[in-house]
């Protein structure tokens, strides 16, 4: 509850539970959120202890009382009922934490927290809610807009149907960013650029279009296409920069965006900021790189390189001994040139940890495992570095654990050395230089 707020004058606290707003049954917070807008309100609750209680409220159509939810959803998640033949979740190994094998697929989630979804499990019921509280934007992974490739890429007959359930959302003023997951002769090349006409037709509901490479990982025994290369990114790159060109010049952005790996594969320049405008598929693995270099930029503004970071000379702070930065194979360059642009050689390495656990071919930092970390450090440490702490990406991390199940904490005591989990921005590094923790 948020402090001063009119939910806290009503004494209304942790683990009471909000039955019914206007009459309506909750069935998440987003109902809630959709009841509650109104000037006034009648708000039924069951207390802690049991007690009934109920609330005639009059307030601002805005003021949602201060109340938090302790999770977002009251019912069940809406799960996956495809079987995409390029699925991440089905290429883990057991034993990981158990939350990983969640296949969501739920609209309302979508909406809260940005997650993609195939609107392939939605039932009328679901379409009328839609409707009603217009749930914009949503992010949808559309993959192709072909009937034949889309149910084959995603193992559901229902699939097919994508362009009829985006022209329905459309049609009730729902807007969507687009995510494509390519695959080397199954939805590239001809067929992609099929796809972007298709997405373009749809005029402004089509609000960005993401296109990213699958992932393969070690522990899948057959490939559903080739692997990609250098030629195969090149050939994609032109077809998305010829329709983000023509896109900038009849929408005012470039509408279409290419993941940073595609660029690192095919051995291409990173485009500039400006290419990502607001940077609506960043989530998606696009633009980081360009954002990371734009930071940097901004730090040297202000500081000349020489000048930046005079770390033998900092007040109060004992810098003996180097911070070990972690990273992917994909920003190691990036990192390791920030940290020469920087002038921070001298207190800081910058440690390229490959993949083992789910295999070299995943190359980002955020698929990072506590164990591929532990013994990487400890290899690198036995050619004579000595650590002061060690600088982990904050994307490899969630509620203090890494993919494998492993704790920071438990890295931490592996290595008998503090263990930093830090925002993956050159700010952040210069804050882990000086022990602060992000």
């Amino acid at each position: 509850m948020r402090p001063g707020s009119l939910g806290e004058y009503l004494e209304i606290g942790p683990g009471d539970r909000i039955i019914a707003v206007n009459g309506r049954m909750l069935r998440d917070e987003l109902d809630f959120r959709f009841y509650a807008a109104e000037e006034s309100i009648v708000l039924d609750l069951e207390k802690k202890d049991g007690r009934k209680e109920r609330y005639e409220i009059d307030k601002d159509p805005d003021d949602l009382l201060g109340i938090s939810f302790q999770s977002p959803i009251f019912d069940r998640i809406m799960t996956c009922r495809n079987r995409c033949i390029f699925c991440f979740i089905s290429q883990l190994p057991k034993g990981l934490r158990r939350s990983l094998y969640l296949r969501d697929d739920d609209y309302r989630l979508s909406f809260l927290f940005g997650n993609f979804i195939s609107l392939t499990n939605l039932s009328e019921k679901d379409w009328e809610r839609l409707r009603e509280q217009r749930l914009s934007p949503l992010r949808v992974s559309v993959h192709s807009t072909d009937p034949d490739i889309r149910a084959r890429l995603m193992g559901n007959p229902r699939a097919s149907s994508v362009l009829h359930d985006l022209e329905r959302l459309s049609d009730i003023g729902i807007r969507v960013h687009v995510q494509i997951v390519l695959l080397r002769g199954v939805n590239d090349g001809k067929r992609l650029a099929a796809t972007l006409e298709s997405l373009d037709s749809l005029g402004d509901a089509v609000v960005s279009v993401g296109v990213v490479p699958a992932v393969y990982t070690r522990y899948r025994r057959s490939l559903p296409s080739e692997p990609a290369d250098a030629a195969w990114a090149r050939e994609t790159l032109d077809i998305i920069e010829c329709y983000s060109s023509g896109a900038a010049k009849k929408r005012g952005t470039n509408w279409v965006y290419a993941a940073d790996e595609f660029y690192v594969l095919a051995d291409r320049p990173i485009p500039p900021i400006s290419r990502y405008d607001d940077l609506p598929q960043y989530e998606n693995g696009i633009g980081i790189i360009s954002d990371f270099r734009t930071q940097l930029e901004a730090i040297l503004a202000k500081f000349p390189a020489s000048l930046a970071f005079p770390a033998d000379n900092v007040p109060g702070k004992d810098l003996t001994g180097k911070v070990l930065a972690i990273t992917g194979t994909m920003a190691y360059p990036e990192v390791l040139s920030a940290v020469k642009t920087l002038g921070l050689e001298n207190v800081v390495s910058v440690l390229e940890v490959p993949n083992i656990f789910f295999g070299d071919t995943v190359t980002s930092a955020g698929l990072l495992t506590g164990q591929d970390i532990l013994w990487a450090v400890l290899r690198f440490s036995r050619k004579g570095g000595r650590w002061r702490s060690v600088l982990v990406p904050s994307v490899a991390v969630t509620d203090g654990k890494f993919l494998d199940g492993m704790t920071v904490k438990g890295l931490s005591e592996s290595l008998g050395i503090p263990v930093h989990v830090v925002e993956p921005t050159p700010e952040s590094l210069i804050d882990g230089v000086f022990d602060k923790e992000g």
